[in-house]
């Protein structure tokens, strides 16, 4: 059952993601010609840059936040990958995932502690919202993923999420519960990944969006 909820989960968030980007483009320009391709390739890439304005605290914050994206990306592969392919997360998988998902920890601790204050919402961006409703158009701008509140929302909802996704983990590990409590942590701590996985690409996507968008300008 896991394995079915996966593939449908996944199949709709990447379907999702792709539809909303053509029905709202961002960057300029013609979008599918291979130079705009290469051109937006390269924008990304230029994404993962540390900006000379940012103070230290933002310099922590943006170096943990790719080491955790790239320890994210490990996790997802091992942790899903075996599954979806109709294996087990067992052999040099399973070593793998549990290398990196202290890294991971880690990581998304500093992230949430150095980007709290930058995380709060504010009556701003329910400002923000209301100038991109339909009803007050904004060319190609879409009043849900475009608002400056999107991130902050979901900043916070994979906050949440990382504290269960973290301790059936750990606690699966120890004697506590006994084996029916270990099975359930462990089918717990499934389906915590399934939904931190699906909410981390909404936020990945929303992210680059508006970086893309705010460069734009």
């Amino acid at each position: 059952m896991f394995r079915i909820v996966s593939l449908i989960v996944f199949a709709a968030v990447l379907g999702c993601l792709v539809l909303h980007y053509l029905v709202f483009p961002c960057g300029r320009g013609r979008r599918f010609t291979p130079s705009a391709l290469i051109r937006k390739c390269v924008h990304l890439f230029t994404l993962l840059f540390l900006e000379q304005s940012l103070n230290w605290g933002g310099r922590l914050r943006k170096l943990a936040f790719l080491l955790g994206l790239l320890s994210f990306i490990v996790l997802l592969l091992t942790g899903f990958l075996p599954l979806l392919l109709g294996g087990r997360l067992e052999g040099y998988w399973l070593m793998l995932h549990m290398t990196f998902a202290p890294i991971f920890i880690a990581c998304a601790a500093v992230v949430v502690m150095t980007g709290a204050e930058r995380y709060r919402l504010l009556k701003k961006d329910v400002e923000h919202w209301a100038q991109l409703r339909p009803q007050q158009h904004v060319q190609n701008a879409c009043w849900l993923t475009d608002c400056t509140a999107t991130p902050k929302v979901g900043f916070w909802l994979l906050a949440a999420i990382s504290l269960p996704l973290t301790l059936t983990m750990a606690v699966s590990m120890t004697t506590l519960f006994g084996t029916e409590g270990q099975q359930w942590l462990f089918d717990a701590h499934r389906w915590c990944a399934l939904a931190f996985a699906a909410a981390a690409l909404c936020e990945l996507y929303v992210l680059c969006r508006q970086m893309i968008r705010r460069d734009c300008r």
